[in-house]
């Protein structure tokens, strides 16, 4: 579960009259089962919780701390040695951890609202929190070109700037007095499925559990429609050559074509490289990528946007039902997503195709 997704549920539940408290992982050294930046909800009444700080029982202890201050808006910060926990597998994990608990009610509304948005306004930014212990929660969002306003030192500001721009997960920093934690609010990355058909519909299932958003496009409202993919943000039925003129691409997005004809995806593999999506894969024999490759350099289209085609797309699994083809493509989205595009996830450069390597 991603922030904005814990963020949602947040500002449901404080809607709804119940208190909240959310846990954030603010600090770690050496081995811990939690990472910096993640993130638990801990709903009132009976709620349940939403989201992880690393599980075990030091997840436990935190959901107890958790309960015992949902009375009234407060913050407190619990540090750990994990070697020193009196836990089963001792010994496995042995750095420290800190955690920041956040309590809010229903006056929060707002502010969850907005930390909501992130997926609808894609303008990202940071998410500032003030760790002042027993006092009540305070956090502050911050998109690009507003750091130089806040009223924090140069250190503070710097390390401000340093996480936006790298999208990182978090970081501690104190520095004048102030003790913040700063965390990135990447707009989410959208997943395009030019093509509805069978291996779309396992893709469009598969990336959303892992927290990409989903756009479907088809020019059959017969196969692109709401019954066939009930989690999409939005379905769009318009011919291919029209397609990218009612949608939003840019460096968030991931494009994937997987029409049902090589003249569909040859359309949209040629609109697809002048933009500046973060990916684009197709799926396809090598006969018909280096077929198709051939006829837009033909065309015209520069070679460095050619290059930038997954091709064959997935990861190589022996995929062979849809099921498998569409989850090896969903890895391939992940590991670009995370490790980048020089991860060597089977994408070659057209003059590597072209020597049939």
């Amino acid at each position: 579960m991603d922030n904005v997704d814990i963020f949602r549920k947040a500002a449901s539940a404080l809607e709804e009259g119940r208190s909240v408290a959310l846990v954030t992982v603010i600090a770690t050294t050496g081995s811990t089962p939690g990472k910096v930046g993640y993130q638990m909800l801990v709903l009132g009444q009976g709620g349940g919780i939403a989201g992880t700080v690393g599980g075990g029982l030091l997840e436990a202890k935190m959901i107890e701390e958790a309960r015992s201050m949902l009375d009234r808006p407060t913050v407190r910060l619990l540090r750990f040695h994990v070697g020193e926990t009196p836990d089963d597998e001792k010994g496995i994990c042995g750095g420290s951890i800190e955690f920041l608990i956040e309590t809010f009610d229903k006056a929060a509304v707002p502010l969850f609202q907005k930390l909501s948005g992130v997926s609808e306004d894609r303008e990202g930014g940071v998410l500032i929190s003030i760790l002042s212990q027993g006092e009540a929660p305070r956090k502050m969002r911050l998109r690009d070109g507003e750091y130089a306003a806040v009223p924090f030192p140069p250190e503070i500001v710097a390390a401000i700037r340093e996480v936006a721009a790298s999208g990182g997960a978090g970081t501690k920093v104190s520095a004048g007095g102030a003790d913040v934690f700063i965390e990135s609010l990447a707009v989410p990355p959208t997943v395009v499925l030019f093509g509805a058909g069978h291996v779309a519909c396992h893709i469009a299932r598969y990336v959303r559990s892992v927290h990409f958003g989903v756009v479907v496009c088809d020019d059959r409202s017969e196969y692109a429609n709401r019954e066939r993919f009930p989690d999409a943000e939005e379905i769009i039925v318009e011919d291919f050559g029209r397609a990218f003129e009612r949608m939003r691409i840019d460096g968030h997005s991931y494009l994937v074509i997987v029409t049902r004809g090589h003249q569909h995806d040859e359309i949209v593999l040629e609109q697809a490289v002048r933009t500046e999506a973060r990916y684009i894969g197709m799926i396809g024999s090598r006969r018909k990528t280096l077929t198709l490759l051939q006829k837009l350099r033909d065309k015209g289209v520069p070679k460095d946007r050619l290059d930038r085609v997954y091709a064959p797309i997935g990861v190589s699994i022996g995929a062979i039902t849809a099921e498998e083809i569409a989850l090896s493509i969903v890895c391939e989205l992940v590991k670009v997503r995370r490790l980048g595009d020089e991860a060597g996830i089977g994408h070659m450069s057209l003059s590597r195709r072209e020597a049939g390597l």
